[in-house]
């Protein structure tokens, strides 16, 4: 759910319980995911293992269809890279979770350079590429130096606060809605 509704009506008011109850468990699930940073690891690694295969086969696509919006040799080879990390997470998604905050450090690293090295070749976006190229990299380097304990905690503590704001507004919706849109101040 990403904002509030403009047209709520009588029916929503109805549902507000099942809102209540969903962003209750996700504000928990936050709870438990910063209480839990291996646990927490694990599951962000599965997942992560997931979207990097999704994103590096789009990647590898865009580069031969001369759709991206890199270069065609960036776009396969962050595609490629994309790819191959998200097998290597999915084999073994426990192992995964103890080194994948280093893994995403190397891969924002490598990224990191090779947008640098396609912005100094670009003649559009060179400077947003440049900007996102340091960034990556800088990012990388900061988690290969936070160790594995840390690492992980900052990757629980951070999937913990984004579950616990979403449960909470989510609770909070579902108040308004018990209220309903007339009583709430909101009149179609």
């Amino acid at each position: 759910m990403v904002g509030v509704p403009r047209n709520a009506d009588a029916s929503d008011a109805d549902r507000w319980g099942w809102i209540f109850a969903y962003g209750t468990l996700l504000a928990i699930i936050g709870v438990v995911a910063i209480g839990e940073p291996l646990a927490t690891g694990f599951v962000t690694g599965f997942f992560l293992g997931v979207a990097l295969i999704v994103s590096g086969i789009a990647g590898i696509a865009a580069g031969f269809s001369r759709r991206g919006w890199r270069s065609n040799w960036l776009d396969n080879v962050v595609g490629s890279l994309s790819l191959l990390l998200g097998l290597l997470v999915l084999i073994n998604p426990f192992a995964g979770a103890v080194s994948i905050v280093w893994a995403i450090g190397v891969w924002l690293i490598a990224i990191g350079i090779l947008e640098v090295s396609a912005a100094l070749r670009s003649a559009h976006h060179r400077a947003w590429l440049s900007f996102v190229g340091l960034v990556d990299a800088l990012l990388g380097i900061a988690l290969l130096l936070a160790g594995p304990a840390t690492a992980l905690a900052v990757l629980a503590t951070i999937v913990g606060i984004s579950f616990i704001l979403r449960g909470v507004f989510l609770a909070l919706f579902a108040l308004w809605l018990r209220r309903g849109p007339d009583r709430a101040g909101m009149r179609p």
